[in-house]
């Protein structure tokens, strides 16, 4: 099974764009006279990787998931600052039947913050215990409260203003109240 072109197409620019940094990172230190110490190659191709979301049956409409290694290696925390933001409610995780907690990857910016408006939300139901799961599926479940659309999409369709965020914010703690009572 061959893999689709557009994939291919950014596998492809990935591992040049790779080569390019890595490249000139060697070159930068060269000009030091320095060497570049990449240590075990598999290993740091492995933390890389793991930056990369990972594939589940939960995925949609939720997915695709983090787990708690790859999320802690891309974030560049330790587990522990980890699970502090899941219990403080800044960073969505959802426990599996196995007890594993996934992190969707709908709740980051390319940048590894978690996405204004979802951080409040998620903020707001975690402090009244709501589990994981609900706060997703809040999330990701059309309403007309955001005209038609879920909180995550109403925060995209209107790039995450202080009014979006506003109105996110304000029916997350107005459901998390209502769901808590």
């Amino acid at each position: 099974m061959s893999l689709p072109t557009r994939l291919t197409t950014d596998l492809e620019a990935l591992t040049a764009a790779l080569h390019r940094r890595i490249r000139l990172r060697a070159e930068s230190l060269r000009a030091q006279g320095r060497v570049l110490e990449l240590g075990d190659v598999e290993q740091l191709a492995d933390r890389m990787v793991a930056a990369l979301p990972t594939v589940h049956p939960l995925d949609e409409p939720l997915g695709p998931f983090y787990d708690t290694p790859g999320l802690v290696a891309w974030l560049g925390i330790s587990r522990q600052a980890l699970f502090d933001r899941v219990r403080r409610g800044t960073v969505l995780a959802c426990r599996t039947s196995d007890g594993h907690l996934v992190y969707p990857s709908l709740q980051f910016g390319r940048n590894g913050t978690v996405r204004a408006g979802v951080q409040e939300a998620v903020g707001a139901f975690t402090r009244k215990g709501v589990d994981g799961w609900s706060i997703g599926a809040w999330l990701t479940t059309p309403t007309p409260v955001f005209d038609g659309h879920s909180a995550v999409d109403y925060l995209v369709v209107h790039r995450s203003s202080a009014a979006a965020v506003g109105r996110v914010a304000d029916a997350a703690a107005s459901d998390a109240a209502a769901w808590a009572a």
